[in-house]
């Protein structure tokens, strides 16, 4: 594979999308949308009195997911008909007739598809600039963001070119592409609270009171004979990871990472993902199979149990993260995912074909 060849190809799928007038036209409604959005929130914090410091974090996610989600509308119809819309238009068979390689094909379609995509991006890139200045975001956090949106809209379009060098038609490749795209986005939390009905267990609580005693003038006395009982709890940590894949999750364990203020703070909906970082990283912490709460006795040392605090304690005094962040892992399944389609794009283009599967054709 040379860069040569994997330019030419870019060029070639680029000059062709320039020249269409539909190209301009959604780049421009693209941009007059977020300027609509932009502008309408900020004129709803003023009307409501609120602060821009304070508003900033909102619509800096409102924009960063909106602009997450027309990306992911937007690149399946850049690269799943990249593929069979050429068969159809019998031009595949002249680059495949040429001295070019399968994978210079699929790569430079990949690559020409991507750097359509991440003009939506280029064009989103001034208002988040200007919601970070404005305080919605570290700079820390959108440099996460950013990678995060390149990483995802590239293993879009490479899932989006397998589909399309795998079958006949082009409607049939933006099907499956959009499924898939469904199945990360809304197949992952499905399939999560599906996987909590077997994740419940019986965990044991023992809990001591605390009384007045008349004898020594009403002073407070802890009961020697705790109450025992048992409550079932959903182990949460055993299926947390069927988020990794989900990119707004990604998004949000970004931003738990690079929080605005000190991570002691107190909990604030109006950071949203941020706020969805957080719980996905509470549902990571491990419960126990025993829960002491005796408040006259010290917090003891013991793995299997929690002396002197309830449940509730941890969320009472923890907002902050404190496990590994795994959106490099969702990067890295992403780009597998990506790399996985592109890699079978190639192995569709190589010539000569041999037998080919039914309604697929040269030219």
């Amino acid at each position: 594979m040379s860069r040569r060849g994997v330019h030419t190809v870019a060029v070639l799928e680029l000059k062709q999308r320039v020249r269409a007038t539909r190209w301009s036209m959604m780049l421009l409604v693209w941009a007059v949308v977020l300027t609509v959005l932009f502008v309408g929130m900020l004129w709803l914090a003023a009307s409501v009195g609120a602060d821009y410091e304070e508003f900033a974090p909102l619509l800096y996610d409102v924009v960063l997911c909106f602009v997450l989600g027309i990306g992911l509308i937007v690149a399946p119809t850049l690269s799943a008909t990249s593929v069979n819309g050429d068969r159809t238009d019998a031009t595949l068979a002249l680059l495949q007739a040429t001295a070019l390689r399968s994978w210079e094909i699929a790569v430079g379609k990949l690559l020409a598809a991507w750097l359509a995509a991440m003009a939506f991006l280029a064009v989103a890139l001034p208002f988040l600039l200007v919601l970070t200045l404005m305080g919605g975001a570290t700079w820390m956090a959108l440099l996460g963001h950013l990678l995060l949106l390149v990483v995802t809209l590239g293993s879009v379009c490479g899932i989006g070119l397998g589909f399309s060098a795998a079958t006949a038609r082009p409607s049939a490749s933006a099907v499956l592409t959009y499924l898939v795209v469904a199945a990360l986005v809304i197949g992952t939390p499905l399939t999560m609270v599906i996987g909590l009905s077997g994740a419940r267990q019986q965990q044991e609580m023992i809990e001591y009171s605390i009384d007045y005693d008349a004898s020594t003038d009403d002073q407070l006395v802890c009961e020697a004979e705790p109450h025992t009982y048992h409550n079932t709890v959903t182990h949460t940590e055993w299926v947390w990871w069927l988020l990794v894949p989900n990119p707004f999750v990604a998004l949000g364990d970004v931003s738990a990472r690079a929080p605005l203020e000190q991570p002691s703070r107190e909990y604030s909906s109006e950071n949203i993902l941020e706020g969805l970082g957080q719980e996905v990283d509470w549902m990571r912490d491990p419960q126990p199979s025993r829960v002491i709460d005796n408040p006259c006795a010290e917090p003891a040392d013991d793995t299997d149990s929690t002396a002197g605090a309830s449940n509730y304690d941890y969320f009472r005094d923890h907002y902050s993260v404190g496990h590994v962040p795994f959106w490099p892992a969702s990067a890295l399944l992403l780009l597998a995912l990506g790399a996985i389609g592109v890699a079978a794009a190639a192995k569709r283009l190589r010539t000569p074909a041999g037998p080919l599967p039914r309604g697929i054709r040269l030219a």
